[in-house]
């Protein structure tokens, strides 16, 4: 049986303005209907930046899965404004570099929307370069930059941001296991710059400390060792590691492993779960991630019923989540894309400029990771309180749904 618009946003959860989601005063949405003859100005047009070829085509893949399932559901329910979805698939290789390339290709086009690039560095390049448009765009990046309204009025940040992360590591470190001597391994990126300052503002401004140990490696490297040497030597009883790029952790890990090493250690990433099997138990036992409360459940007991555990089900049935379950679960394509029809069909319109409008007034919208809340200034949609510090051996456990739900840390506040 085919879902209309109103039907499938009532079974995902997110229909019902009045029960929390705030747009305006406007009333209740209306089905979205189509002649099936409507003009080029109103075929909705998805621009689409991933990384098809290059070093992280495949590490990057999995985070689109989750943009997949929601293009299908949309679309299975009438499209927008009546019309299937088109999207215009960009190569950006994972580089920086190339967005300026993409966005024209992609501005020829004439995309109301964009989703993606991956990493916050080609985030950054990819929203300055798609200004011009201008188009309502999302990309996964964790910078605290694109969350600025005022800076990139267009772009919307439904991720956690560097100084939520920066915090929540630090409070975890600082105050839940009381550890004072506190290192920082962080990549050479946008991210990395970002988490870095974020971090020692944290540090600084609320336990009036600083890091004991900073080590920054370039994207890509293969050898942590000589890093994570330094951090002994440099008597770090804990440490935040933090790049976008999956593989960092495993090769941490082995790193650990073979100089011994095994400080209390929180990972901006921790997807390679297969990888795991071969690291001491000490070591996987003080290894945590930061993660979304609603993927995470406490010691003793298992993953909650409801909307993320349903959403998790899609996420395990989709082939190209494979592998990287965590990465698909955690990616904010969906939220975004299930947002953007319930605006589209609320405002009626496909027009970027009304649209950001709408979105600068979302309040408490329902997510599959948390609420979601945007202002003009604030674009920043994820609630501080949504990020929690989970356990890394618990990637294992039957009950985590392949890695995508994880055990609360000890102490660890949900």
């Amino acid at each position: 049986m085919k879902l209309s618009r109103r039907e499938l946003l009532r079974s995902t959860g997110r229909f019902g303005l009045a029960a929390g989601v705030a747009l305006g005063t406007a009333p209740a949405l209306a089905a979205c209907g189509g002649s099936g003859s409507a003009g080029e100005s109103d075929r909705s047009r998805l621009g689409w930046i991933q990384p098809k070829t290059g070093a992280l085509a495949a590490a990057y893949k999995p985070a689109y899965a989750a943009a997949r399932l929601a293009v299908q559901e949309i679309n299975a329910a009438g499209g927008l404004r009546g019309e299937p979805v088109t999207l215009l698939e960009e190569d950006d290789e994972g580089k920086p570099g190339t967005q300026p390339t993409v966005a024209r290709r992609l501005l020829r086009k004439e995309p109301q929307f964009v989703l993606g690039p991956t990493g916050s560095s080609q985030a950054v390049a990819s929203v300055s370069a798609l200004e011009r448009g201008p188009v309502l765009q999302s990309a996964w990046g964790v910078a605290d930059t694109l969350g600025d309204g005022r800076r990139f009025p267009f772009h919307y940040q439904l991720v956690f941001n560097t100084r939520q992360q920066a915090t929540a590591v630090a409070r975890y470190l600082f105050e839940s296991r009381g550890v004072r001597e506190i290192g920082l391994l962080v990549e050479n990126s946008e991210y990395g710059d970002s988490i870095r300052r974020a971090f020692s503002s944290v540090l600084m401004d609320n336990y009036r400390t600083k890091a004991v140990s900073l080590q920054v490696f370039t994207p890509g490297t293969l050898d942590m060792a000589p890093f994570v040497k330094k951090l002994d030597r440099d008597g770090a009883k804990a440490v935040g590691l933090f790049s976008g790029q999956p593989q960092t952790s495993v090769l941490t890990l082995k790193a650990m492993t073979a100089t011994g090493y095994a400080p209390l250690t929180v990972s901006h990433e921790l997807s390679y779960i297969d990888a795991y099997d071969a690291v001491p138990q000490e070591l996987m036992e003080r290894f945590y991630t930061t993660t979304y409360a609603a993927f995470s459940y406490p010691k003793g007991s298992s993953p909650p019923t409801g909307r993320a555990r349903e959403y998790a089900g899609k996420i395990l049935a989709e082939p190209s989540a494979a592998g990287l379950e965590f990465t698909a679960a955690t990616s904010p394509y969906y939220d975004f894309l299930m947002l953007l029809a319930e605006v589209v069909e609320r405002e009626k319109t496909l027009a970027p400029d009304k649209l950001k409008n709408a979105f600068d007034k979302v309040t408490g919208y329902q997510g599959t990771r948390g609420k979601i809340s945007f202002t003009s200034e604030r674009h920043t949609g994820i609630d501080d309180d949504t990020l929690v510090v989970a356990s890394l051996r618990s990637a294992k456990d039957k009950a985590s749904m392949g890695g995508i739900f994880r055990e609360l840390a000890p102490g660890s506040r949900a």
